[in-house]
């Protein structure tokens, strides 16, 4: 959280000299979206009202992160290996917020996703289950909930977790197209851009040294 609010949260449009105020309401998010864990977590869990406000806020916080690394990756017109491990970043951040918004959907609706490879149980810690959804949080197995939620964005679909009702099947079919989306446009963009770089400078190299004069036709007469 701390990373993602000192990397991102600084003016990100080029020619910005001054903060704007998504920036600030952004990394704002950020400070407070991690105080309210730190809170969340010492606090004892019948003090757990505000565990599904801290996951809403987590998921908006790490989505933003991710809309806002693209909107860098978009101005990039030189491919580094930085801006490579910029657009692998944000491949991961979608994943989590996928991994964070399906924790928010089990915790409002029981039982939408299920563990076939466990006797078809919930997505809960061995030996926990609450009704209330203030202490449901407590108990996700948010270990399960974000391999799922990778797998579906890599749309590789395994079979040992399924969802179970419509919302969490909208969502998982959402999670699965935004994988190849992403790999299409967003990588598909950063090659075509290191294509013509590299042509460029192969064009920059051609045109610092050039080759040969060509020979005269007084020295053909002569040879």
């Amino acid at each position: 959280m701390v990373l993602l609010s000192v990397e991102l949260g600084g003016p990100i449009r080029a020619h910005q000299t001054h903060h704007r105020w998504p920036d600030s309401a952004y990394r704002r998010l950020g400070v407070l979206t991690l105080l309210f864990q730190v809170l969340w977590m010492c606090s004892p869990r019948d003090f757990a009202f505000m565990g599904f406000a801290v996951l809403l806020a987590t998921t908006a916080f790490i989505f933003w992160s991710l809309k806002r690394l693209l909107i860098c990756l978009a101005q990039e017109t030189q491919i580094r290996m930085a801006v490579l491990g910029g657009a692998v970043a944000g491949y991961l951040l979608l994943g989590i917020s996928g991994g964070l918004l399906f924790g928010a959907l089990e915790t409002l609706a029981p039982g939408s996703f299920i563990n076939q490879a466990d006797g078809g149980r919930e997505l809960l810690l061995a030996g926990m289950g609450s009704d209330s959804v203030a202490l449901r949080i407590w108990d996700l197995d948010f270990t399960r909930i974000h391999y799922f939620a990778f797998v579906s964005l890599t749309t590789v679909g395994y079979g040992d977790i399924i969802p179970a009702l419509p919302p969490s099947q909208m969502a998982s079919v959402a999670l699965s197209i935004s994988g190849p989306l992403y790999l299409a446009i967003v990588m598909g963009l950063l090659i075509s851009r290191y294509t013509l770089q590299a042509e460029q400078q192969v064009k920059e190299r051609s045109a610092a040294s050039p080759g040969p004069p060509p020979h005269s036709g007084a020295d053909s007469d002569d040879r």
